[in-house]
């Protein structure tokens, strides 16, 4: 092994995927596996080039590529501990990807024929490297694009003048507590010339590197740039959201393929009400994720902490009309055991439901009263017209999201929340996380047949169940950790004692008499049930995706019964409640 100042990182980073190591197998090793430095935009390899070598990432952040018909595709980052090209040694096949340095870094390089030496010596060696390439590939088969948590994260401020130390404060001492050493630097941290000196030391310190840039700063802003793995743009909510000048001259915003993740924190005053046309920072920007924060409030910077840490937790709820009342006993349930929900995404049923807890804050009182004014509209009663593309008109459920939404946006939200349609038009699931909240949220509940379809930019959106009613692979694409999924059982099914299905005079005459001779699902059921089949089989496929899956048995309860809502929340709290308590000791994060 070639000179390495970060010798002990490379030794346990090794035993992680080995076990222990002795000095013997040390020994070894440092006479087989090569250090090889990059700088940004170094390239380890290309696409198509022969694969007959692995690497480890001992330092420093790399990108994978892939050049498709269509241009350049990203894969995704491979931080610090991670291998890069290993399932090629085994198979022998060319790249399929190129892989790029983001920063400074370093990695060790074994070889096709150091690796045949070393089981050669020590054959536990390759049974151990494979067992941890296979768990690696069931994870990235199940968590898709998930990445490591940034190391370094430079934090450029909009405004010059403001003060922020009301909010890093906080963030240290949050971070502090989950158990995150957090290291500040400044401008003047280093004379100019010792900068380089101070972002290779920063590799080697444990914890968190905050990197606070400004206008005033150029060149130690770049430095930030080029070296930190996050970029988050921190702005007070209320200035002018024009370009400023160090986000020019940084070029924050210029598409290429070493462009950092981008996330926009939006600075708020303390106890405000909801934000308002949140939209206006987006129009000359583009980032990854937004975040709202205001002054001293504390589950914000809880939030704030647990998403650039990759600890976030998600709540996933599934469609199922009425019985969607479950998942506000479901959440119930978690907020009483003190979990706090940073990413809420929804489909049908689910969506209306999460939008509406995320616009209240969880709070259960204001939920509970949200509740009852429903109930009281009762949304899905005497709604019926000519049914030329639906059973009902949908006036009655508008007329409900416009109280619940009024004209507030998704990225208003202090949560933030997605919820899902069907893109009828193009045959596509829609992930909506922008835009007016009673609109998406229309779309979301559109179920063939009963609703009539929503129109969004000139393209007719129906349920997003009808592809997905539980979408869970678009919460992954956030920076969860752990994952709440919660399904809705659909009705019970009964045996069918008849050798026909009764004609409509019949269903008619029985309907008036208000008795259940004939007992057969009715229309809205058969409908959604239909439209679900094929989304139900994706839920068994993703729902190990997720930390904690949840189907909550609602078989006794009608799809449009709203005189049963109490009961509902009651059973989903009641069920969700047992559901925590009985998870394993290792599973129950939040003790």
């Amino acid at each position: 092994m070639s000179q390495l100042t970060n010798e002990h990182i490379a030794k346990e980073l090794l035993q992680k995927i080995l076990g222990p190591i002795d000095e013997k197998t040390w020994e070894l090793l440092q006479q087989l596996i090569e250090v090889q430095h990059y700088n940004t935009g170094d390239f380890i390899f290309y696409q198509d080039d022969p694969g007959d070598a692995f690497y480890l990432v001992i330092t420093g952040r790399f990108r994978a590529l892939q050049n498709t018909s269509e241009g350049i595709y990203i894969l995704g980052d491979i931080s610090v501990g991670e291998p890069i090209g290993e399932i090629a040694l085994f198979t022998k096949e060319n790249r399929m990807a190129s892989v790029v340095a983001l920063r400074k870094s370093t990695v060790l390089k074994l070889n096709e024929a150091a690796y045949f030496k070393l089981i050669q010596a020590f054959p536990q060696f390759a049974a151990q490297l494979t067992k941890y390439i296979v768990e690696r590939i069931r994870r990235n088969a199940a968590q898709r694009k998930k990445e490591a948590a940034p190391k370094n994260i430079a934090v450029v401020k909009l405004q010059q003048e403001s003060d922020v130390s009301a909010f890093t404060g906080p963030i240290i001492e949050e971070l502090q507590r989950m158990g995150f050493m957090s290291n500040v630097y400044y401008h003047n941290t280093q004379e100019e010339s010792q900068y380089n000196q101070i972002f290779e030391e920063m590799e080697n310190r444990e914890g968190l590197n905050f990197l606070v840039c400004d206008a005033n700063h150029l060149n130690w802003a770049n430095q930030c740039i080029a070296y930190c793995d996050l970029i988050i743009v921190a702005t007070d909510f209320n200035a002018e959201t024009t370009l400023t000048e160090i986000e020019q001259k940084l070029h924050l915003y210029t598409n290429n393929v070493l462009n950092k993740k981008l996330y926009l924190l939006l600075l708020h005053a303390p106890n405000v009400g909801i934000p308002e046309n949140t939209r206006k920072w987006f129009s000359e920007r583009s980032f990854s994720l937004h975040l709202h924060m205001r002054m001293f409030n504390d589950r914000d910077t809880r939030r704030f902490c647990r998403v650039i840490t990759h600890q976030a937790i998600g709540l996933v709820l599934g469609g199922g009309g009425v019985k969607g009342f479950a998942h506000i006993g479901a959440v119930k349930a978690l907020l009483e055991k003190g979990i706090e929900i940073d990413f809420v995404g929804g489909t049908s049923a689910g969506a209306n439901y999460g939008a509406g807890m995320a616009k209240l804050e969880f709070n259960l009182d204001a939920v509970m009263q949200a509740c009852n004014r429903a109930v009281a509209l009762k949304p899905t009663s005497n709604d019926y017209h000519i049914p030329i593309v639906s059973l009902m008109s949908g006036k009655k459920m508008r007329k409900f999201l416009e109280e619940l939404f009024q004209d507030y946006y998704l990225e208003d939200l202090w949560i933030p929340t997605f919820c899902t349609s069907t893109n009828f038009s193009n045959a596509v699931l829609a992930i909506h996380d922008k835009g007016m909240i009673r609109k998406k949220v229309e779309a979301s509940i559109a179920i063939p047949g009963v609703f009539p379809p929503a129109i969004i930019e000139n393209e007719l959106h129906i349920d997003g169940g009808v592809l997905d009613n539980l979408p869970i692979e678009s919460m992954l694409q956030r920076p969860v950790k752990h994952v709440f999924a919660i399904a809705l059982s659909g009705e019970e099914s009964n045996p069918i004692e008849l050798q026909e299905v009764p004609n409509s005079w019949q269903l008619f005459k029985n309907s008036l008499r208000k008795t259940n001779f004939f007992k057969i699902p009715g229309l809205a059921s058969i409908l959604v049930n239909s439209i679900t089949i094929n989304s139900r089989q994706k839920q068994e496929l993703t729902k190990s995706y997720v930390s904690h899956f949840l189907e909550l048995n609602l078989k006794q309860y009608k799809f449009l019964d709203w005189s049963k809502w109490k009961d509902l929340v009651n059973t989903g709290y009641e069920q969700t409640r047992d559901f925590l308590e009985q998870n394993p000791p290792e599973n129950k994060f939040w003790e």
